[in-house]
């Protein structure tokens, strides 16, 4: 190993000023598609890598849920300079972007702030099918909003929050009973009309439940808490003997992608966001926040107790019982829609560990990161940049929770051939092989990873920035 953790430091900080100055055009916000050369945000849309949705981006313009992990990068590296511009980036979002009609944020994985137009942008119609009628963008939470980022908004723009915990009401469907759906209208006050499939999937309940948490404890307002206890008891009445739930609890017979199968990562998903949630309602609603612990508990074990297999490096994502006893397996290297890559799943379980000290979520976590440490990088395959940032997050996480110096040692290793890989220029690839930048592709958590790894190198296990887990 050749590489320094002064010079991983150096190659993310000199990633993080170009990013800095991209977006002074845009009152601080980052652009989400840059030239690698130029560093200008593209005019046109690149063609979409394998598995990667064009539905799902976010051209032209800024979208925070792609940007978190960098921004939280910023604030722990110490830098006044970092800390103003992530502030100048935060409070420019809370104060200029949030105010849509339900009040939910135009972030996550359909809808973006177009920065170009100044408004809210919707990644089917501006992007994926630009000659389809004008319609609402849609929120889809994309990934957990870390209770950190709630602070800063709240502290920016107290009623931006409170809005977006009323808009997430948009998210339960008209019908007979209680069944919600993870996409909702932005800029349409209305209940989405149920479909053939419920859509309701497991770990966005999650989402939800840590939203109305944080803003519970804020307003002390009792819709928020009724919102809690019904989406708590959602998923818990539909759950097997064994506390697995399905992808969505509502599937025509014959969509075989999804009908009767349990999803195993997103069980633990909502298990680790229950866990967040129990200790943010502590002081506050103590009753609830014992029925989350215990009802992610149930949900921790019916995942440990999927038929994974450790010893072969098999870790399932997803399984259908019956006569075949289909499982679907995570991969080590590369991900598609629909298919995430085992570090993900590891680092929840590194999450759910931290909350409860249960040492089998850390051997499994264990078993992943040593994959990552004996497989050799792909080539040839676009590996999108969170897929290898989130599997060097792993790595430092369990040298972080263990302090075993192979999990260091392979870091740094994996963090040289990264930047091999990834930095043909000053500012990362989007994916290997690519040319751009493209925050939908995750080189957030790439460069959350280098800079842990680093400062955990250089500072002999102390480290001001803490793994980030909102992956889930």
């Amino acid at each position: 190993m050749t590489i320094t953790a002064e010079a991983i430091l150096k190659k993310v900080c000199k990633a993080i000023d170009i990013l800095i100055d991209a977006g002074k055009k845009y009152k601080g916000l980052f652009p989400s598609l840059l030239d690698l050369n130029t560093h200008e945000m593209l005019t046109e849309l690149p063609p979409a890598i394998e598995g990667q949705r064009n539905g799902d981006r976010a051209h032209p313009g800024n979208n925070l849920i792609h940007d978190e992990a960098i921004l939280m990068t910023m604030y722990a590296l110490g830098r006044p300079d970092y800390r103003e511009a992530a502030e100048r980036y935060l409070c420019r979002f809370a104060n200029h972007c949030t105010n849509t009609e339900t009040g939910i944020f135009p972030w996550g994985e359909h809808a973006f702030w177009h920065l170009t137009e100044d408004r809210v942008g919707n990644s089917f119609v501006d992007v994926a099918y630009p000659d389809r009628p004008q319609d609402s963008a849609i929120h889809d939470h994309l990934r957990q909003a870390p209770v950190w980022l709630w602070e800063k908004l709240y502290a920016f723009n107290p009623t931006c929050v409170e809005r977006f915990a009323e808009g997430l009401d948009y998210h339960w469907t008209e019908g007979e009973g209680w069944e919600y759906i993870r996409h909702a209208p932005i800029e349409k006050r209305s209940h989405l009309k149920r479909g053939d499939r419920a859509c309701d999937f497991p770990r966005h309940s999650g989402f939800y439940i840590l939203d109305w948490s944080f803003a519970y404890v804020k307003t002390s307002r009792g819709d928020f808490l009724e919102q809690l206890w019904r989406m708590v008891d959602y998923w818990w009445l539909k759950r097997d003997e064994d506390g697995l739930l399905l992808t969505e609890s509502r599937s025509p017979p014959q969509d075989m992608n999804f009908y009767g199968v349990k999803a195993l990562g997103q069980t633990l998903s909502l298990g680790a966001s229950l866990l967040e949630s129990a200790n943010v309602l502590e002081n506050k609603e103590s009753t609830l926040a014992s029925k989350m612990r215990k009802r992610a508990a149930t949900y921790i074990d019916g995942f440990l107790r999927a038929p994974h297999n450790l010893e072969e490096g098999i870790f399932a994502i997803s399984w259908k019982p019956g006569e075949a006893g289909h499982v679907s397996a995570m991969p080590i290297w590369g991900s598609r829609y629909g298919l995430w890559p085992a570090c993900y799943v590891a680092l929840t379980s590194l999450c759910a560990y931290g909350l409860t000290s249960d040492e089998r979520l850390l051997h499994w976590a264990e078993a992943v990161g040593h994959c990552y440490l004996h497989t050799t990088f792909p080539e040839n395959v676009a590996v999108p940049a969170m897929d290898v940032g989130l599997g060097l997050g792993l790595l430092a996480d369990l040298f972080a929770v263990t302090k075993e110096a192979k999990w260091l040692d392979g870091g740094m290793q994996l963090a040289e051939k990264l930047i091999g890989v990834y930095f043909e220029t000053e500012l990362p690839r989007g994916a290997a092989g690519i040319h751009w930048y493209e925050s939908q592709m995750g080189p957030s958590f790439l460069l959350h990873g280098l800079a842990r790894i680093a400062l955990l190198a250089r500072n002999g296990g102390e480290c001001a920035l803490a793994a980030d887990y909102t992956a889930r």
